[in-house]
């Protein structure tokens, strides 16, 4: 496999650094500016090419890393040239393969990867990729295809459905950036208690990553490895039914925007409590939430 990757951003130089270092052949970079493209290829080990077409012609496998708004037109230029019996593949966690318009036409095999995981910086993202799950879809021979590839990566590989790929990217995205969200509004409602900003986040650090740690806690039930999960570990007024407190909490979050966070999450809470404790009733919590 020859994987020619188009774009040198954060993901496409990472991409190409991690797949060499594994031992995997990276063709080469193609990029609309030189001097990115160059920097990538050489901190890959490859070389960059000064023409798309020189880099289809090099490659079996060309991974599409650009922003989600160019996909379409790339694949659209790709989709012009010959690109009989190639695998296309694209790197976005929002879109799927159907971005890849008619490629029956072209004789092409396309699909997506998504590797869960925030690509900081492209020049030290990949040292700690080997932690990172992909999930991919697209047509079952571009999956095969790229199986040669998975065998040399040490990372589990999750197929997922083209059709609820959205969806779940949109699961992604709540568990990433709407939690570092929910700190933001936590840490600017202590900043409204009298807290300085440090001394905030000094304070939740231990209540956040104990809660996360409690959730991805494993134990071993006949055989096989389970989360603990949410319901199960789930603490607070919420799970104790205490309607006086948080009815307090939602008269002292004057702000909107704030009592509206407080309250969608919140129903989230009372579902994961009612999974936790099935014999209460937790429709009058439900009510004061709505």
């Amino acid at each position: 496999m020859k994987i020619g990757i188009i774009g040198a951003g954060k993901v496409g130089t990472t991409m190409g650094k991690y797949i060499a270092d594994h031992g995997g052949t990276v063709s080469g970079f193609y990029s609309r500016t030189a001097g990115s493209g160059q920097e990538a290829a050489q901190f890959a080990g490859t070389k960059y090419y000064t023409s798309l077409d020189s880099l289809i012609e090099g490659s079996d496998t060309l991974f599409i890393t650009t922003t989600d708004g160019a996909i379409k037109t790339v694949w659209d230029c790709i989709a012009t040239r010959n690109v009989k019996g190639k695998v296309i593949c694209h790197f976005s966690g929002s879109l799927s393969s159907d971005i890849f318009s008619d490629w029956e036409r072209t004789g092409a095999e396309v699909c997506s990867i998504h590797p869960i995981y925030a690509f900081s910086n492209k020049f030290t993202a990949y040292k700690n990729l080997t932690a990172a799950k992909f999930s991919v879809e697209g047509t079952r021979r571009a999956l095969e295809r790229l199986q040669a590839l998975f065998d040399i990566l040490p990372n589990e590989v999750v197929r997922i459905s083209t059709e609820e790929k959205a969806k779940y990217h949109a699961a992604t995205s709540l568990a990433s950036n709407h939690v570092t969200g929910l700190i933001y509004l936590a840490v600017e409602l202590l900043k409204e208690s009298g807290l300085q900003e440090q001394a905030a986040y000094g304070l939740l650090k231990p209540l956040v990553e104990k809660n996360v740690e409690a959730i991805f806690s494993q134990r071993t039930d006949s055989g096989c490895k389970q989360f603990a999960g949410c319901a199960q570990t789930l603490t607070g007024p919420i799970e104790r039914g205490d309607i006086l407190t948080v009815k307090k909490h939602l008269d002292q979050l004057k702000n909107p925007e704030s009592g509206a966070v407080y309250r969608a999450v919140g129903i989230q809470v009372a579902k994961a409590a009612m999974e936790k404790h099935p014999q209460r009733s937790y429709e009058e919590m439900k009510q004061i939430l709505a």
